[in-house]
């Protein structure tokens, strides 16, 4: 039976917290650096909520990470609730363009 996959929204706050005391960042100073709130940096970090792709592209650039490796793995299918994604094979024939389509 496979193992259900990891929350991203935890994995990536996890890999942002690793990172900012990598570069000995206090919360208080990447919130500063990012011009964001404190309580929503650690938000981010904890993998609660749902951060703006902004805010996690501006978080990156602040502690120079790398995208690739930021974003490696993640799963979205570790996603719960109404966030988890309903994989496209999965839909019915509502969905999809009539046959008599080609655009």
């Amino acid at each position: 039976m496979s193992e259900t996959p990891q929350d991203p929204r935890v994995v990536l706050g996890k890999r942002l917290a690793d990172l900012r005391l990598k570069h000995l960042l206090t919360i208080r100073g990447l919130a500063a650096a990012c011009e964001l709130d404190e309580s929503n940096l650690r938000v981010i970090e904890k993998g609660e909520g749902n951060p703006r792709l902004v805010t996690v592209l501006k978080v990156a650039g602040v502690l120079e990470a790398d995208l690739g490796e930021l974003f490696e793995g993640l799963n979205p299918y570790g996603l719960t609730g109404k966030d988890r994604p309903q994989p496209i094979s999965a839909f019915d024939e509502s969905f999809w363009r009539p046959k008599d389509r080609t655009a």
